[in-house]
């Protein structure tokens, strides 16, 4: 007898896990790299990945079954049109740096409930910023495959306005930086992070031709200055790590660090008023909670009034490429944007 549709669902979300975890081991062991140079028998596939035939076996069937990989009635496997372009290292559209920085985080949320109960992070985070150097470079460089997909169309979404100097705090590769230079003619940009952080973002900068445009400076956005006089002061993705108190002394900085006209971006996941949608950024802030102590997803008003609270008068709420992202437009003069107070698509 078929489930029910209420079971049917539970019983969705409880295997879930099972899903993910054959993707990160099919990454993991390198199926699909083994796969790049055309289709493999299971004992030629094995023997690339460093598996006994029978594990080779039925991992490969299972990736069948997710339409990860194909078979041929010879028995052949075979990377799928998707999984070539995007679960191969050496694609150009490469993602795989980014499913291993989501299989690294299988363990910390797998302990979700001991964070819920001590509300505090259950993996530290300077794990993932410098002091594991193969963990700092998957996230970092996974991330910035992650984004970069998006970066373009989030330069696009918002006007030069005559700006030609941005800080990227928190910027990680420099993905965010990257596009606003190649968006933005002009536009000069200095990526402020961890000195582990840095070599990884020279790299990126370096391989966009943008060495001359991006500059790198080594500095903790907790304590240290983010310039002055610069048009804009961009912090895309970072504040979700932050407890509001510390959200607010970064956002004061930025404040700070502003020309006449300049405004501050906040870029990320928001939370509809409700807390209940987007689905997505509800998990979002389960996973701020394990990873980042006084992490979380913020609503967009939460984050209104700690930028107001910065001495950011004015906020414009400019929708970003992906469903559950925002753009939060911050300006130290009301009059500013006084014409573009509405959220804009």
């Amino acid at each position: 007898m078929a489930l029910d549709l209420g079971m049917a669902q539970i019983s969705q979300m409880a295997f879930g896990y099972w899903q993910a975890q054959t993707l990160f081991a099919a990454v993991r062991t390198g199926v699909f790299d083994a796969l790049a140079e055309g289709p493999l028998t299971v004992d030629k596939a094995a023997a690339a990945c460093g598996l006994p035939e029978d594990s080779a076996l039925r991992l490969l069937d299972a990736c069948v079954a997710l339409r990860l990989l194909t078979r041929s009635g010879d028995g052949e496997y075979a990377n799928g049109q998707h999984t070539q372009r995007l679960l191969v290292e050496a694609s150009a559209e490469s993602v795989t740096r980014w499913v291993k920085v989501m299989a690294r985080w299988y363990d910390p949320w797998g302990g979700i409930t001991q964070a819920l109960q001590v509300a505090e992070a259950v993996e530290e985070r300077r794990l993932r910023l410098g002091d594991d150097e193969e963990y700092a470079a998957d996230f970092i460089l996974g991330m910035h495959e992650y984004n970069s997909r998006s970066a373009d169309a989030l330069a696009q979404a918002l006007p030069q306005q005559g700006a030609t100097t941005m800080v990227d705090v928190g910027g990680g590769a420099g993905t965010y930086s990257i596009a606003f230079c190649e968006q933005w003619p002009d536009l000069t940009s200095e990526v402020i992070d961890l000195p582990a952080v840095l070599p990884l973002t020279s790299n990126t900068v370096t391989q966009a031709g943008l060495e001359s445009r991006i500059q790198l400076r080594a500095g903790d956005y907790y304590s240290d200055h983010f310039g002055s006089d610069v048009d804009v002061v961009l912090l895309s993705n970072v504040l979700h790590q932050e407890s509001p108190e510390a959200a607010l002394g970064i956002l004061r900085r930025a404040r700070a660090a502003l020309s006449e006209s300049g405004r501050v971006l906040v870029h990320g996941h928001f939370l509809e008023e409700t807390r209940t949608a987007p689905l997505f950024t509800t998990l979002h802030n389960l996973s701020a909670l394990t990873l980042w102590d006084g992490g979380r997803s913020y609503t967009v008003a939460e984050m209104t009034e700690l930028m107001r609270q910065a001495g950011l008068a004015h906020v414009e709420v400019v929708q970003a490429p992906e469903p559950s992202a925002k753009l939060l437009v911050g300006t130290a003069d009301a009059a500013h944007g006084a014409d573009r107070s509405h959220e804009r698509a």
